[in-house]
């Protein structure tokens, strides 16, 4: 079973200083991760008090007690930060959403990603999360070898259009592909038809290792979880700047709608 420490440390975290909480107010800068307009949102939360913290599947669920929830997808596409005393650290954090408590307290968002900001019935829940929880994630017991496997057996498209596409594998940012397919050694525009059986268990452990380590610096008090250049192998690098492995030149190729950093020998296409 994948390790679950870092999600779950954040929820507990959560649990311990935000129950009992009153919502004042909110400043919603990514309206298109939004459910509700951004008056709808604040006025259905806005001094309700919170009396849980749970996490359900990909999603950070935050129960209020007006029988209303906000809902966070929180898959590596995003960090969540406390503060009090209203010290945001805008300049450090740059959050999409910040949430404000009648103490002066609160905490900010950061998406990477396409995340959701969602708030939500009680009786709706279950609905809601269905609806948007169609992908395995990597952390799930289901995320097997066997299944990653079949997931991939018999498919024509490129290796990481597929899963940048979310709709079988979520928790998956475009900010984290360029260093998974650089360790399992596959190049970004591969066709999954033409990858071996040790391509793919090679791609399955480079997955599940970097999502280990991703999910293992978050932290809800803002002390580990910022990526800065030095946690990334060959993402983010200046063009040309050597590869690590064999010191050819990284290049910074068009894939699709997004482009990749590759290293052309250690990532060969064919």
């Amino acid at each position: 079973m994948v390790d679950l420490i870092g999600i779950e440390k954040i929820v507990a975290q959560m649990k311990d200083v935000l129950i009992g909480k009153t919502i004042e107010s909110f400043t919603l800068l990514q309206k298109k991760a939004l459910n509700a307009s951004e008056e709808a949102f604040i006025d259905r939360a806005k001094g309700a008090t919170i009396t849980d913290v749970y996490r359900r599947g990909s999603w950070l669920v935050t129960t209020l007690d007006n029988n209303e929830n906000i809902l966070l997808s929180f898959t590596l596409g995003s960090d969540i930060f406390y503060f009090e005393n209203n010290d945001i650290k805008e300049q450090k954090y740059k959050p999409n959403i910040k949430v404000f408590f009648n103490d002066n307290s609160g905490y900010v968002v950061r998406f990477w990603w396409f995340e959701k900001f969602f708030i939500v019935k009680t009786d709706e829940i279950e609905e809601v999360i269905n609806a948007t929880e169609g992908a395995v994630d990597p952390l799930d017991e289901a995320f097997t070898l066997d299944y990653f496997m079949t997931l991939l057996g018999g498919k024509k498209k490129q290796i990481k259009a597929f899963l940048m596409s979310q709709k079988k594998v979520s928790s998956l940012s475009g900010m984290y592909m360029h260093d998974i397919l650089f360790a399992a050694k596959l190049h970004p525009l591969k066709n999954i038809s033409d990858m071996s059986e040790t391509d793919i268990e090679q791609l399955y452990r480079s997955i599940l290792s970097y999502i280990k380590t991703c999910r293992s610096k978050m932290d809800f008090f803002g002390e580990r979880g910022a990526f800065d250049g030095g946690d990334f192998i060959i993402a983010y690098k200046d063009n040309n700047e050597p590869c690590p492995i064999c010191s050819t030149p990284i290049s910074y190729i068009k894939t699709g709608s997004t482009s990749t950093y590759v290293c052309s020998t250690c990532q060969q296409l064919h």
